[in-house]
């Protein structure tokens, strides 16, 4: 076989390989309030919603792991209509932005999943999610418990409910952990 032919050869099977990359997708599922602020900064900070230490908190997990970002907050709507008229809207995704980091998605509503689910929760959101993609290893961030273990999801979720602070570098690197197995 000549160079060509070889350089032609292992070419493809890059291609190949970075294709089947992206079948397998790594999530970070989130929430905003309890996550990307606390109720501390909020009082400290007023007039600001999103604390930049999170959302590089939250960058780090990204970088580590090639996640996609997917919101699970009441606030994706706005968000992946980028409806930047509201304030925290504009500041979220402009602060992620600045990280380098956008939304990718957003988990089904309640009123898409009730009729399936009955209690329908956020648990049953991230479900639904894992199931309809391609989902491989994800973390869940969140400052409430949203019924994880019914779902059987509690093994992936981190309870950032620290009101002085949300979504710790020690929080960060737990995510890591569970989205790399």
């Amino acid at each position: 076989m000549n160079g060509a032919k070889i350089r032609k050869q292992g070419a493809r099977e890059l291609v190949n390989k970075k294709i089947g990359d992206y079948d397998r997708m790594n999530v970070v599922f989130f929430d905003v309030d309890g996550v990307l602020n606390s109720e501390k900064f909020l009082c400290d900070k007023q007039g600001e919603f999103i604390n930049p230490k999170n959302v590089a908190n939250l960058k780090m997990i990204v970088d580590a792991t090639q996640a996609k970002l997917v919101m699970t907050s009441d606030w994706r709507k706005q968000v992946i209509d980028k409806d930047v008229s509201k304030a925290h809207v504009r500041e979220l995704i402009g602060r992620l932005a600045d990280a380098g980091l956008e939304v990718y998605g957003a988990t089904p509503s309640g009123d898409e999943l009730r009729n399936k689910y009955g209690n329908y929760t956020r648990a049953c959101a991230v479900k639904e999610y894992v199931t309809a993609n391609s989902v491989e290893g994800y973390v869940i961030l969140d400052d409430m418990d949203m019924d994880w273990e019914i779902h059987g999801l509690d093994s992936h979720w981190i309870n950032t409910e620290n009101v002085l602070v949300g979504l710790t570098e020690a929080d960060a690197r737990n995510a890591v952990s569970i989205i790399n197995g």
